[in-house]
């Protein structure tokens, strides 16, 4: 049982060695201030830096990844939630949605706060940075609000 257990360690560690050398795409695209939300709609302090810790890596065009975002299958697993995310919603192309979009993204967005299911559990267990309090919840919640008003009259 010994021998067998090993051989089974051994090429557990090849297959994760080899796994390293399948990594996804890095999301750091350029930003374009033209179609990025935040310099689109010039963001004021302290909105832009909370929405830039807690929503910019999974919703944007620019990632800041940490440290074991290159060791498989840690990368893979980050690539499903970045690309997930920029699915439901890429602050980075902002200004490529119509109006009623515009309206949408934010509506979705204040929805997500108030039922604590943004910024995710797993991300915020690294990112402290990214644990919003009930007060700026509700501060970037009546903000959205205000920003999907603006749309509005537009």
């Amino acid at each position: 049982m010994g021998r067998r257990l090993k051989i089974v360690g051994l090429g557990l560690i090849a297959v994760l060695a080899l796994l390293q050398f399948f990594q996804p795409e890095r999301n750091n695209a350029p930003i374009d201030p033209e179609l990025d939300m935040l310099e689109v709609i010039a963001a004021q302090e302290p909105m832009a830096s909370l929405i830039r810790s807690a929503c910019y890596d999974c919703h944007s065009n620019q990632t800041i990844y940490p440290w074991y975002s290159r060791i498989s299958p840690f990368s893979w697993y980050l690539n499903k939630h970045i690309v997930k995310g920029k699915e439901d919603l890429n602050f980075s192309d902002y200004s490529l949605l119509d109006k009623a979009d515009k309206i949408g993204a934010f509506a979705d967005f204040c929805d997500a706060l108030d039922a604590g299911t943004m910024p995710l559990q797993s991300y915020m267990l690294i990112h402290k940075d990214a644990r919003l309090t009930l007060e700026e919840r509700e501060s970037l919640c009546n903000w959205s609000e205000t920003q999907a008003l603006k749309v509005m009259r537009e």
